[in-house]
């Protein structure tokens, strides 16, 4: 797949849905759970709604004044992605579903959170899949990083 900003091998059967600077690969959906997603966007510098990567990181990582059973952040790790050196921050949340029922189902999910250095701005790429298929997804997922090649 290519697009303005990278190019990969976007995984088989999954759906893309493309906006200005954002690719959302939609995998296929088990049974009673959520489509795992993997998002990249292109951050450009200065972006009022991300800030800069170290802004972002920072926010991600900061303690919540909300302590939600299950859920929790690692820290900030080191990665390569595409040979730039990378910040990855994988965290364990949860997703009700339906959004908006009086009668919800809780989804335990897996985040994982990369920023990748670009010549101006970055690229976010976020992995997102329930837990019960983080096993089978997370190779997808490494799968598709090393596949991406960033053009800026």
């Amino acid at each position: 797949m290519t697009d303005a900003s990278f190019e990969c091998a976007a995984p088989a059967q999954w759906e893309i849905q493309r906006e200005e600077r954002l690719t959302n690969f939609i995998g296929p959906r088990g049974p009673d759970t959520l489509a795992p997603v993997i998002t990249v966007r292109y951050v450009l510098p200065g972006d009022p709604e991300k800030g800069d990567a170290d802004a972002y990181l920072k926010r991600l990582t900061a303690k919540s004044d909300l302590d939600v059973p299950g859920w929790k952040t690692g820290p900030i790790t080191a990665a390569t992605v595409a040979g730039r050196k990378a910040r990855r921050v994988e965290r364990d949340v949860s997703e009700f579903v339906p959004p908006s029922s009086m009668d919800t189902k809780e989804i335990p999910m897996k985040e994982i959170h990369l920023v990748v250095p670009a010549a101006k701005g970055w690229y976010l790429i976020v992995y997102y899949a329930p837990r019960s298929a983080d096993a089978v997804q997370r190779k997808t997922f490494e799968r598709f990083l090393k596949s991406f090649k960033p053009k800026l």
